[in-house]
């Protein structure tokens, strides 16, 4: 502590003992005003729309009122709370905190970092809500629910997960399982050099020739998990991972779904999760693991 200056020392100290949540939420919006904000037309820096801005102007945190809680919330965010339990956290209603939620999700900024080497990728499937609709074409379910076929069906929705042996995974809700699907997700973050390994879905040696990248497929109908280096094992593990994660909300409306994946990468995947980070990263601060735009 001797060879540091006034301002370290202090900063050390606010580490320490901890700032105030309304101290966490002015720095961190400080330092998103910061940042050069340029044209995106002509690269001018400084330029604004319509001749004002703030730093929060043109996200989706822009118009959110009680600032000040915002850094407990992305704490609640970061600890995997219920909407409930996220407004009795910050004292706000259900509905604001239901509104902050998914203003904080859709806000989440996330990496572009390619998928190198050794890439596994596989779907995954979770039951189809329609979850606050009030004009269902079929009777309401109850909390979770099951499908009422049997096997795949309409009542599933696919995710496709992938990645590498470094750790940076990617996922997106699909449309539908084709290579055309497949390759619209994973043509922007795979490297070319990338070696896709899958299971014997037949879709990915399509798939794989379509983006032009190698493709080894195992056999896993008769028994072949793994082949020398090979396995898909990893992203196995963040299908049960990501499962887990959901389960406690006990289904998610489809159309929040890419939401919740953000929510996963950004949180659920993290070494170690912070609010500040969670915070920084909704700001647009500082990126997450990769995941499609």
């Amino acid at each position: 502590m001797d060879n540091l200056s006034a301002e370290q020392r202090e900063e050390v100290q606010e580490i320490l003992h901890g700032r105030k949540s309304s101290e966490e939420v002015t720095a961190a919006i400080e330092d998103r005003l910061t940042a050069k904000r340029c044209c995106p037309h002509c690269g001018t820096e400084g330029a604004v729309k319509r001749g004002s801005a703030n730093a929060l102007t043109g996200t989706p945190l822009a118009q959110l009122r009680h600032k000040e809680r915002w850094f407990d919330f992305a704490q609640a965010l970061t600890d995997g709370d219920t909407v409930r339990a996220s407004a009795g956290r910050c004292a706000v209603a259900v509905g604001t905190a239901f509104r902050w939620r998914h203003r904080f999700l859709r806000a989440l900024k996330t990496s572009t970092a390619p998928l190198r080497g050794i890439v596994e990728a596989d779907e995954t499937f979770v039951l189809d809500s329609r979850k606050g609709d009030r004009h269902l074409d079929r009777p309401a379910r109850k909390r979770g629910g099951k499908a009422t076929k049997r096997g795949l069906s309409r009542e599933q929705v696919p995710i496709l997960v992938a990645a590498d042996r470094s750790g940076t995974t990617l996922s997106a809700v699909l449309p539908g399982v084709s290579a055309q699907t497949i390759q619209a997700v994973l043509e922007p973050a795979i490297d070319k050099d990338a070696l896709l390994v899958t299971d014997g879905a037949a879709v990915y040696p399509r798939c794989a020739a379509d983006l032009g990248i190698s493709h080894e497929a195992l056999n896993q109908s008769a028994g072949e998990r793994v082949r020398g280096e090979l396995h898909i094992q990893t992203v196995n593990n963040r299908h049960q991972r990501l499962k887990a994660f959901l389960a406690p909300f006990h289904g998610i409306a489809t159309k929040y779904l890419p939401n919740y994946l953000r929510w996963f990468l950004s949180v659920g995947l993290a070494a170690h999760p912070s609010s500040r980070a969670c915070l920084n990263a909704a700001l647009g601060l500082q990126p997450t693991v990769a995941v499609p735009s």
